[in-house]
């Protein structure tokens, strides 16, 4: 006991340095992918290639379900109390045309879901899942639920309470999820602030590809300069990464794939650095070295670099 007290007192000494900092993480909550389904905001699309995909509808869960929007409400302001940044669902699905993005869920070339757009434009730290249901017995009602903490730039989870119960007598949902957090909130937030304590020091994780279009002959191999266009490129990832950290997975003629690269969490500016624009800086020096580039974006911590015209 004395020993999870002190580690817990480390934390918060941590937390409190993180935040006199002002880096604060931001959070936006979401209905998790099990809640949607379990009460029927879920839609499948089958896209060209036949592959089935989940779609999970926000827009019409927040609508339909009387509780799903206070639920969210009142973890955002405890998170929010706890110091967070939050991120507004509701407000960020108003900004975005959902139908569009699912009208072009069937498309071949069309790898990331709504949800991955969602999260992109929106730009938050944590994706936070909310999942829970009550039973009730007599007078009695006992709430049922978990929050899992995602790394929006990731989808790695980082933190989750598990599966916890909650028993008292019958109260508004909102209510019950403000009193059953108490107990775990701390714990929680304590997992979520040792993952921002580890990319303060270890640097943001991402994952970037690099690719060749047809017509260059030599690919990644072209000679520039006396040196290989791909250790070029090997050199400014290793250069431009928190103390270097990258792990290249795969490799060839045509193709680079860093399934890990530890990107500096903010700019000199103090805003957050997303792939793509930490990629733009290989572009600019690719260009001023005559070899035409462009930046894709396939998600908030997923970047693709297509070299040719």
């Amino acid at each position: 006991m004395k020993r999870l007290f002190i580690a817990l007192a480390l934390v918060s000494f941590a937390v409190t340095s993180l935040f006199a900092q002002a880096v604060q993480p931001s959070i936006m909550v979401f209905p998790s992918n099990a809640w949607c389904h379990q009460n029927g905001f879920e839609k499948i699309v089958t896209k060209a290639d036949g592959k089935e995909v989940r779609i999970q509808e926000y827009d019409k869960a927040l609508v339909e379900n009387k509780d799903l929007k206070p639920a969210i409400i009142t973890i955002g302001s405890l998170m929010k109390d706890e110091g967070f940044d939050l991120v507004d669902l509701e407000q960020n699905l108003a900004n975005q045309d959902l139908e569009a993005a699912l009208d072009n869920a069937s498309e071949v070339d069309i790898e990331s879901t709504p949800y991955d757009r969602l999260i992109a434009s929106a730009g938050p730290d944590i994706a936070l899942h909310i999942n829970y249901y009550t039973e009730r017995h007599g007078p009695d009602v006992t709430l049922f639920y978990d929050l899992t903490a995602f790394d929006a730039y990731t989808s790695k989870q980082i933190a989750s309470t598990g599966l916890i119960n909650y028993t008292a007598k019958s109260a508004p949902l909102q209510t019950l999820i403000q009193s059953a957090l108490k107990g775990s909130i701390n714990a929680f937030k304590a997992q979520l602030m040792q993952h921002f304590l580890d990319m303060q020091e270890k640097g943001r994780e991402i994952s970037v590809r690099i690719n060749v279009v047809s017509g260059w002959e030599d690919g990644l191999e072209t000679d520039v300069d006396g040196d290989e266009l791909g250790e070029i490129i090997e050199e400014w990832i290793s250069d431009n990464c928190v103390s270097g950290r990258n792990h290249q997975k795969a490799a060839s003629k045509t193709n680079m794939y860093y399934d890990s690269a530890r990107i500096p969490l903010f700019n000199e500016k103090g805003k957050a650095v997303q792939a793509r624009q930490w990629l733009k800086g290989l572009q600019k020096k690719l260009k001023g070295m005559g070899i035409p580039s462009t930046v894709q974006m396939r998600g908030l911590g997923q970047a693709q670099l297509v070299i040719g015209e």
